[in-house]
């Protein structure tokens, strides 16, 4: 899911006592689809339960018959989030990707949708390899079950694919030295655990780069690991295509990449036409499908950042869908 890189994505959830992330600015957005009421109706969805803290608060603003369903590729988070909010006849966990909506919500059905694209403070905390600042080896997967780790892309993959990598997913300006530094250092041995990854980008780049660059290298394989903007992009259009009129899509992001996708995504969709400017009259026949919530990306408050140093990357963006 940093991009100016934060060393890790922020937690749905600070299990020490924080706030899930601008929690007070999603409920107010996800308020929106129910104008009429001050809770929420029908069926709703947390795409990205973590650990459960938006899912929390979302079922205290969940009417009686509503239903609240969690999706999470991480079998862990959605045990811990089970944990959390206990036995609740509303709550439905699904151990999927929210890309995969369509498979269990019919067009047109969810009332309101949140996608919170950063880490849970228990996956940081794993033996995984998400936190540069712990020494764990390379996985990085989100499912346990996925063929696909960081270990495998850093010694297996070539150079030209991993300065790729870490361009486009890390938006790191020294990738190519990065690449060839890897390809030198597991011809010597294997590149298995983050003290050795880290190791190897500290002899890489200049001193005074190291700390941000290794927040990008890590962000950049975790997004690769996991398909990550293949799983979001797919995941926006299966939501939007799931929410009923009047229904509400929020998405919290903590880079760039992932923010302007979501910017991109709204705008074509307030937008409608897509008839090129030259042409005076539509054909495209097009029809604006929603309206912005928020004008522009909301920030944390300073105090949320204060409190929870990681939520200061975030970036909040909404949308009604109206058509």
């Amino acid at each position: 899911m940093q991009k100016s890189a934060d060393t890790s994505a922020p937690e749905h959830n600070a299990g020490g006592g924080h706030q899930p992330v601008m929690l007070d600015q999603v409920i107010d957005l996800l308020l929106q689809s129910h104008p009429e009421q001050k809770s929420l109706t029908g069926t709703i969805v947390d795409g990205t339960t973590g650990a459960g803290g938006h899912s929390l608060a979302l079922l205290k603003h969940l009417e009686p018959n509503g239903s609240l369903l969690c999706f999470d590729r991480d079998p862990a988070a959605l045990t811990m989030a089970s944990r959390r909010m206990g036995e609740d006849s509303r709550v439905t966990t699904i151990q999927s990707s929210y890309a995969d909506l369509a498979r269990h919500c019919a067009p047109e059905t969810v009332s309101a949708a949140l996608l919170d694209l950063g880490l849970s403070t228990d996956q940081l905390n794993s033996e995984r390899g998400f936190a540069f600042r712990r020494d764990t080896p390379l996985d990085m997967r989100f499912d346990p079950a996925g063929s696909v780790t960081a270990a495998g892309i850093v010694n297996h993959y070539t150079i030209e694919k991993l300065r790729d990598i870490f361009f486009q997913y890390g938006e790191e300006p020294l990738s190519p030295r990065i690449a060839r530094r890897i390809a030198e250092k597991r011809s010597e041995e294997k590149i298995e655990t983050s003290s050795q990854l880290l190791a190897v980008i500290r002899e890489a780049v200049p001193e005074r780069f190291y700390t941000k660059t290794a927040a990008r290298i890590f962000q950049a394989l975790r997004i690769a690991v996991n398909d990550e903007i293949e799983h979001f992009e797919n995941g926006l259009i299966a939501a939007w295509e799931a929410l009923r009129i009047g229904g509400v899509l929020c998405v919290i992001s903590y880079h760039s990449i992932e923010d302007r996708r979501m910017k991109r995504f709204v705008a074509e969709m307030v937008k409608g036409c897509t008839c090129p400017p030259q042409i005076p009259i539509c054909v495209c026949g097009k029809v604006p499908t929603a309206r912005k919530l928020t004008k522009s990306a909301l920030r944390p408050t300073g105090k949320e950042m204060r409190l929870n140093p990681r939520s200061r990357s975030a970036r909040l963006r909404a949308a009604m869908k109206i058509a």
